[in-house]
């Protein structure tokens, strides 16, 4: 049987064929390493980004509370007006802690 190299159209012996296969699985290995070695990389970069995003969603939720028990409490002490909207608010809040009391209620 007689083998034809796709590059240079020669007959090539079987001691060529192989070479020329021993060298194409090295440089495939060596693609694969360096696809793994980048893909470990990108994996610690993600789980690096993934907590940053965490914390800034922990920060976030932080200080939306803060921000809603100060708006609270400036209602609650400010002026005739300030206090409708005290009202509201401890209203709304009111319905949320119901809402939570009835779903508790329902999962027992």
């Amino acid at each position: 049987m007689r083998y034809i190299s796709l590059n240079t159209g020669k007959e090539m012996t079987s001691k060529e064929i192989i070479e020329a296969l021993s060298a194409d699985v090295e440089r495939l290995m060596k693609l694969h390493n360096a696809a793994m070695e980048e893909v470990a990389t990108l994996r610690e970069q993600s789980n690096e980004q993934n907590n940053k995003i965490r914390s800034l969603q922990n920060q976030l939720r932080d200080a939306k509370a803060e921000v809603e028990k100060a708006s609270l409490h400036a209602a609650v002490a400010g002026s005739v007006s300030n206090k409708s909207a005290a009202r509201a608010q401890i209203n709304r809040l009111l319905r949320e802690v119901d809402l939570c009391i009835e779903m508790v209620s329902n999962r027992i």
